[in-house]
């Protein structure tokens, strides 16, 4: 018989490419349907705002941010009309790191900018015609390959050269990978560095794995700024207060599905013979799962009062997931709506299976679950908190089928047997004749299915 089943719903995103090295490359075609920008904190070092021809310290979103400077609009010369950062400045050699958030593991990367040798009127000659030279790289594990690059030279103290268009592929090794700008200028005026500015990054991400057990979620990654935090810091803190944090859904990262089957109820047996009608309620219950509930309980530290349910451990934490969610449906109040985040569900459902003679009959529930993933951000102290949770589903209805299949042997035998007798199989008597228990269907006997209304 044929096994009726509805085709699997899944929302795949990404298509996966061939692996690259780290290196400087020409840029991809432009347009190309499989990539997405990545959003670059400051890529053009417009904050912190200096004088048009002058220079301000720091350089917001990007660490360290409290060494170094930005060159005002007029000084820094760019074509664009951008602010620029030094990687010289205060007699010492600067590196200048970022992350690109929202990029996974295994995602292949490009990314762009724009350099010049330095403008500071401090600057000799000789350190300027050949240009001025800087490593950009991966601060990752590992021996990743570290470029360097020059400059166009300039004829001219506090003149710019402008390149535009730098390019850096990379395939991502982690989540929100750390690239990172290095001066190798070390000659007699450090004051005296290469400017970079307009930094962007398009990416080709990494394949949705759907093959994650919601049991056995990837952990959950914290930092505060670009550094990493321990990821109960910043669950304290989300939970600290109801508007503490705000959730963003990963949309190409977060999808629905169908999970496992599992039998439901009682295996009911028919040994007459009419078709005999099972007038049947089934409850089920489908809990949530997430990777912040499952850290704490590998930490040996389990969520109080609700081990598995962070709705009842972190209120606050599951009400900001709860409008994320709701907003990236498309409710951006995230207000009343009809499709809202069901942390777990309870169904009741009344069914009225027919059951053929000769045939013993049960029903399996296939449960609708959504994967959500995102991020937790927090303006004021720069935390980040990357989660991932695993809810049933509103917008699907759970699968329930009936299946069916001839008797086994045993089964038959105990059909045939008039009334209760010395035959009859008897849990207290010889292993020989105990009843058999069934925790799944038989093996052996072909089987049918058929889907029930939902």
């Amino acid at each position: 018989m044929v096994l009726l089943m509805g085709r699997r719903l899944l929302h795949r995103i990404g298509t996966s490419v061939a692996a690259a090295g780290l290196a400087l490359a020409a840029a991809p075609p432009a347009g190309a349907a499989d990539t997405v920008d990545v959003p670059v904190s400051n890529g053009t070092f417009a904050q912190p705002v200096a004088p048009d021809n002058g220079t301000t310290a720091g350089h917001t979103d990007w660490s360290p941010d409290n060494t170094g400077v930005v060159f005002g609009k007029t000084l820094a010369q760019h074509p664009l009309g951008l602010q620029a950062a030094a990687l010289n400045w205060n007699n010492a050699a600067l590196a200048l790191r970022t992350r690109l958030w929202g990029v996974k593991a295994g995602s292949q990367v490009t990314m762009n900018w724009d350099d010049s040798p330095g403008v500071d009127r401090r600057c000799k000659a000789e350190q300027l015609k050949d240009g001025q030279t800087y490593n950009v790289s991966l601060i990752a594990p590992g021996d990743p390959v570290d470029p360097q690059v020059t400059t166009k030279g300039t004829d001219s103290v506090g003149t710019a050269n402008w390149t535009t268009g730098r390019v850096f592929e990379f395939t991502a090794p982690e989540d929100n990978p750390m690239v990172s700008f290095d001066s190798a200028e070390k000659r007699d005026s450090l004051s005296c560095g290469p400017l970079i500015t307009n930094v962007t990054a398009r990416q080709t991400p990494a394949p949705v794995d759907q093959k994650i057990r919601k049991e056995q979620l990837p952990g959950p990654k914290a930092y505060r700024g670009n550094e990493r935090l321990e990821p109960g810091i910043a669950v304290d803190d989300c939970e600290g207060s109801a508007g503490n944090c705000v959730f963003t859904v990963d949309n190409r990262y977060s999808y629905r599905y169908y999970g496992q089957t599992r039998i439901v109820g009682e295996v009911y047996i028919n040994c007459t013979r009419n078709a005999v009608v099972d007038d049947r309620r089934t409850e089920t219950t489908e809990p949530p799962y997430d990777n912040l509930t499952q850290y704490y309980a590998l930490k040996g530290a389990p969520l109080v009062p609700s081990r598995s349910d962070i709705s009842l451990s972190r209120p606050n934490l599951a009400s900001q997931v709860a409008a994320g969610f709701s907003q990236a449906g498309g409710n951006s109040a995230a207000v009343s709506t009809n499709n809202p985040l069901t942390w777990s569900r309870t169904t009741t459902k009344a069914l009225n299976p027919t059951i053929q003679p000769g045939e013993m009959s049960w029903i399996e529930v296939q449960p609708a679950r959504e994967r959500v993933a995102g991020s937790f951000t927090n303006a004021r102290n720069k935390y980040r908190l990357d989660a991932v949770f695993d809810v049933p589903s509103t917008s699907l209805p759970d699968r329930y089928y009936q299946r069916t299949g001839p008797l086994t042997e045993t089964e038959l035998q105990r059909c045939g047997s008039a009334r209760p007798s010395a035959g009859t199989p008897d849990n207290g008597a010889g292993t020989e004749q105990r009843l058999i228990a069934l925790d799944g269907p038989p093996a052996g006997p072909p089987s049918r299915s058929v889907l029930l209304n939902p």
